[in-house]
């Protein structure tokens, strides 16, 4: 457990004594809320909220019967992302290496993070005009290649709640509309790669496509990034062509068995 320090921070505070609570729960079988209490050190009333936002957000559950709390699903799914992060990227390097090679652009692996992407591997662009970006930054799934390839394989659920929850404006070419959304999702399925024209960044292109793993389920994707001038439909398939065959072929060493490694 963490040391209680009266002199931290509230909001530090907040997350230290909920980690108390997560960790807890993770390290056994269902508690009371008395007993999380006393572990923890703190007051129930205390407890109770911090519970509340961790069953809210999926980290425990509550026992409707009995009342006792336990870990959540979400807890699993995010020790599995982080697992699968890895291995991915040490699976990917040498596709990634090979996509950059041939194309020269900006090479791009990202995992999708409720709404968002996360750029968890970059290799830059040999050219003299590229765009920028860096491991560990994030960008609107909605607007980028890769995050509308991972939202077109996300569940409806999750794609009603990025849509209800806004799709914010970055540029003229931003889709704001769910209903405009869902019909460049059912695009994206049906190609097998997203298209990004100027969506987030002024001048900035892109082309991903979805990653899956031994399961079929879509845990990453790739993309390449391009400036607008080189953005034109020759290089465009060219581009979707490299991409996808890349993240077939990444797939594949995950062991998606119908990965196509051309």
């Amino acid at each position: 457990m963490v040391p209680r320090n009266d002199g931290d921070e509230q909001p530090v505070q907040a997350v230290a004594h909920a980690l108390d609570v997560l960790e807890l729960l993770a390290a056994g079988g269902p508690r009371s809320l008395g007993r999380i209490a006393e572990t923890c050190g703190r007051s129930k009333a205390t407890t109770h909220r911090l519970l509340a936002t961790l069953v809210t957000r999926g980290y425990a559950e509550q026992d409707p019967e009995t009342g006792m709390y336990r870990a959540g699903l979400r807890c699993v799914e995010l020790g599995m992302s982080v697992l699968a992060g890895a291995r991915i990227g040490d699976v990917a390097r040498p596709h990634l290496e090979e996509l950059n090679a041939a194309t020269g652009e900006v090479v791009h692996l990202c995992v999708y993070d409720r709404g968002e992407v996360v750029y968890i591997a970059k290799l830059d662009s040999r050219l003299p005009v590229a765009p920028q970006s860096r491991v560990g930054a994030r960008a609107p799934a909605h607007c980028v290649a890769p995050g509308r390839a991972l939202l077109a394989h996300q569940p409806p659920a999750e794609l009603a709640r990025v849509t209800d929850a806004g799709l914010r404006r970055y540029t003229e070419n931003t889709i704001t509309e769910p209903e405009r959304l869902a019909e460049e999702l059912a695009r994206v399925r049906e190609r097998g790669y997203a298209i990004n024209e100027s969506s987030w960044r002024p001048g900035v292109c892109g082309v991903g496509a979805v990653i899956r793993d031994y399961t079929g389920t879509a845990v990453a994707a790739v993309g390449c990034c391009v400036p607008e001038s080189r953005f034109g439909s020759a290089h465009r398939r060219d581009l979707a062509a490299a991409v996808t065959t890349a993240a077939a072929r990444i797939s594949a060493d995950l062991g998606h068995a119908q990965a196509v490694t051309g």
